[in-house]
């Protein structure tokens, strides 16, 4: 049988026009020249930002306590991802 491997020649009309379309979407939307350079100088801004904002200690906020009360005092565990309320409120 045919093989992507014997090369264009080798297709038939269908499979080289499949081909055609992979080869078209691989190339869709890439960015060329100057677009190209904007957005990698973009990106780059951007992971230095959250760079920044990523290497702050993780503080758990209120919202990811339980939200439940015990004789008038809120729980202290920390809640289920998801959910409002810890493992042993559930």
């Amino acid at each position: 049988g045919s093989s992507l491997l014997t090369g264009p020649e080798g297709l038939m009309a269908k499979e080289r026009e499949n081909l055609k379309r992979l080869k078209c979407l691989r190339r869709y939307r890439q960015r060329y020249g100057a677009e190209a350079l904007l957005h990698r100088q973009l990106k780059e801004r951007r992971t230095l930002a959250t760079d920044g904002a990523a290497q702050q200690p993780h503080t758990t906020r209120s919202s990811q306590r339980c939200l439940a009360f015990v004789d008038d005092v809120r729980c202290s565990n920390q809640s289920l991802p998801m959910t409002r309320h810890c493992l042993t409120r559930i």
